[in-house]
């Protein structure tokens, strides 16, 4: 017990023994009380405990024994009744052995031991999740930085590469209008071959996606075509005017694949005129039925009177001759037999009408249920057919990207062979002006040689002079526009790196988004659990505050109650030394100030105030 609770101090006797000089003494008590510290943690739990132990230097009977019963609270209650003046009332039939008593605080601290590892247990789980969050949020905030700055990075870089190809696209411009060129230039023919190389992949990507959907518009008619129900030809009854004749005609199911699509429209039409026909029939059925039972009435009711008239005439011939009473009795008998014949007969056909009203029904229940299923089929065919027209919007829409696709190619191969003319012109240009230098210097040579005049051989120098100037600027153009060609190459390259990067990029800042939303969803779950956690600590924490109070309280009204004056209390402090001297303990006295007090209550109020 003193391991399991460090910061408790073996108890302190304070209560003197004497049973054995007076037998008829109640049993002492000592009473060591455990202090209430309040243990602070991830969720606040403050827990005090007042453990009482009763301990024992003489038994009166070897059956009288104290059983307390200890709460977490801190009230003691004993077993036998309630405690008057610091005595504790027992009885044979309701104590208990200190066996047993032990055994109970076993429990009680082996209860309290578990109870301390489960709240440290949850103390290390709530730091453990706090910390793994803390590291969470720290790592989720450095991921976001970074992806900032990337972004950031990737859109200057983007902005930059937009005002350097507007800058070189009126640089072309300007080169162009100053060689006479129509048009802006555009790319090289090697560049223009590769964008050539790549519309025509994509137009048989599209070519394949199309002849997909394709595929799939065929399966899905084929589909439809299967689940689309075949004529039947259903029982058709016939109703003669002189009596009942039905005909029952039922031809099997056909079902077969056919190559058009079935015309359900028709069907339907088809459907409702043999419902149509069956419903009349069913009305000249039941006709008939009523008409066969009216008979049948009236043929019960002719039964009847011959009976009634046949008891007449056997009372009024009963003194006539025997004989005529023999000829009218089988008479009447014949008479009753052919109209029981009859009867018989108006029942057997009204069983064959009752037969063949089951029979129309049962049919009438058969064509509902097929026009149900019918029903169903038009609205699977309806939604098949709302997929078909999507199928087949996209395959316009697809169509309509292709014939643009195209239309651009075509303006793009225009484009080039524009400048492969331009750049062809300037190779004449070229090669004239080349030859007009070369004609020219030979020309200075002949005059040179043979002694022209000075004027002359200025004109020619000047002329020579001013087409050097010429071709060297024409060759600076020609070089300037092929370095230009060349940037431009490598700027459609980096660009198409560009938009890949910053579609990945886009893609992982999305996964990223997403993954954040989940776990900030998580998080808030924790926190919600936490709070609720926190809650439920809060009201144990408050219950167990006013369970400690109200005992108090109560003890404290049990104190004021039972009327002890504390003027005993300090009349006996004068003499106690004299009385421990002599070895007489006082009855209730603090172990820690000594103070002697009235009763138990007091003395337990007192230990409290004086330890905290």
């Amino acid at each position: 017990m003193f391991e399991l609770f460090p910061d408790l101090k073996p108890p302190q006797i304070v209560t003197a023994s004497s049973y054995f000089e007076n037998p008829n003494r109640k049993c002492p008590v000592s009473v060591f009380v455990l202090p209430s510290p309040r243990r602070r943690s991830s969720i606040k739990v403050a827990r005090r405990t007042l453990l009482l132990s009763v301990w024992f230097f003489g038994l009166c009977w070897s059956e009288r024994s104290v059983r307390v019963q200890l709460r977490v609270d801190g009230s003691i209650m004993a077993s036998g009744g309630p405690m008057m003046n610091g005595d504790i009332s027992r009885s044979p039939g309701q104590s208990g052995t200190l066996e047993e008593t032990l055994h109970q605080m076993n429990i009680l601290i082996q209860e309290n031991r578990d109870l301390k590892e489960a709240l440290r247990q949850t103390n290390l789980t709530m730091k453990d999740r706090f910390e793994g969050l803390s590291v969470w949020r720290e790592k989720q905030r450095e991921e976001r930085d970074f992806l900032e700055t990337r972004l950031e990075e990737a859109r200057s870089r983007m902005e930059t590469l937009t005002l350097q190809n507007q800058e070189l696209s009126k640089r072309l411009e300007e080169a162009g209008r100053a060689a006479g060129a129509p048009g802006v230039w555009q790319a090289t023919p090697s560049n223009q071959g590769a964008e050539l190389e790549t519309l025509r992949a994509q137009v048989a990507r599209l070519q394949a996606e199309k002849n997909d959907l394709v595929a799939m518009n065929s399966e899905l008619q084929l589909k439809a075509e299967q689940d689309s129900h075949e004529d039947s030809f259903i029982e058709i009854i016939k109703v003669s005017d002189g009596g009942v004749n039905s005909e029952n005609n039922v031809c099997g199911m056909e079902r077969s694949r056919r190559p058009e699509p079935c015309m359900t429209a028709s069907r339907m039409d088809n459907e409702e005129v043999t419902v149509s026909q069956l419903l009349q029939s069913l009305r000249n059925e039941t006709q008939q039925v009523e008409h066969l039972q009216a008979e049948l009435r009236a043929s019960a009711a002719r039964i009847r009177k011959l009976e009634e008239r046949k008891s007449i005439i056997d009372q009024s011939t009963q003194t006539a001759e025997p004989e005529p009473t023999e000829i009218k009795e089988d008479k009447a008998a014949s008479e009753v037999e052919n109209l029981k014949s009859q009867m018989m007969t108006l029942f057997k056909e009204l069983q064959q009408a009752q037969s063949k009203l089951d029979e129309a029904e049962g049919m009438k229940k058969n064509l509902q249920d097929r026009c149900r299923e019918v029903e169903q089929d038009m609205a699977t065919l309806k939604a098949q057919l709302v997929e078909k027209q999507a199928v087949q919007a996209e395959n316009d829409r697809l169509k309509l990207q292709l014939e643009s696709v195209q239309a651009q190619n075509q303006i793009e191969q225009k484009k080039a062979g524009e400048d492969r003319n331009t750049l062809a012109q300037l190779k004449d240009a070229y090669t004239k002006l080349f030859e007009d230098y070369n004609e020219l210097q030979e020309e200075r040579k002949k005059r040179e040689s043979q002694l022209v005049q000075r004027e002359v051989v200025d004109e020619l120098q000047e002329r020579l002079t001013v087409a050097e100037q010429a071709l060297a600027a024409k060759q600076n153009k020609i070089d300037e526009m092929k370095q230009e060609m060349f940037q431009k190459e490598k700027d459609l390259e980096t660009i198409s790196v560009f938009k890949a990067q910053a579609e990945v990029y886009s893609s992982d800042f999305y996964a990223e988004r997403a993954a954040r939303e989940k776990l900030h969803e998580e998080r808030e779950r924790l926190a919600a659990q936490l709070e609720f956690v926190k809650k439920q600590n809060s009201q144990l924490q408050e219950e167990m505050d006013s369970l400690g109070r109200r005992s108090l309280n109560e003890m404290q009204r049990r104190h004021v109650s039972l009327g002890g004056s504390p003027h005993g209390a300090g009349a006996s402090l004068v003499g106690r030394g004299t009385d421990w001297q002599q070895g007489n303990i006082p009855e209730h006295a603090c172990p820690k100030c000594n103070e002697i007090l009235p009763d138990l209550d007091s003395l337990q109020i007192h230990i409290m105030d004086c330890i905290n």
